[in-house]
């Protein structure tokens, strides 16, 4: 009699998220230099997102931004993450920065 168990467990299992993240200036731009960072995130809200990127960052007054595949355009994420554990590549501004003080 052979077994299934082997086929009942995944046999690769991803906890969490990949966050790349990259801290823009005073426009939200990125220096070419400049290097991004990147960590799994394992947590489901975007407050513990911001939590972990301050922690991270050592940073305490930042957006948490991603850009619009429309038109390349700096959009705050204020809601909730995107769903099913998709990779986030994001920019953090500071709130008193020029392109904070744009945002809707």
């Amino acid at each position: 009699m052979e077994s299934t168990e082997s086929f009942s467990v995944p046999l690769h299992k991803v906890d969490g998220r990949a966050i790349h993240y990259h801290i823009g200036d005073d426009y939200g731009d990125i220096g070419e230099d400049q290097e991004g960072h990147s960590f799994t995130f394992d947590g489901t809200s975007l407050e513990e997102l911001l939590e972990r990127l301050q922690e991270e960052t050592g940073l305490s007054d930042v957006i948490i931004c991603s850009r619009s595949p429309i038109n390349g355009k700096l959009m705050p994420l204020r809601l909730q993450l995107p769903p099913n554990n998709a990779a986030m590549h994001i920019v953090l501004v500071h709130e008193s920065s020029k392109v904070a003080k744009s945002f809707p």
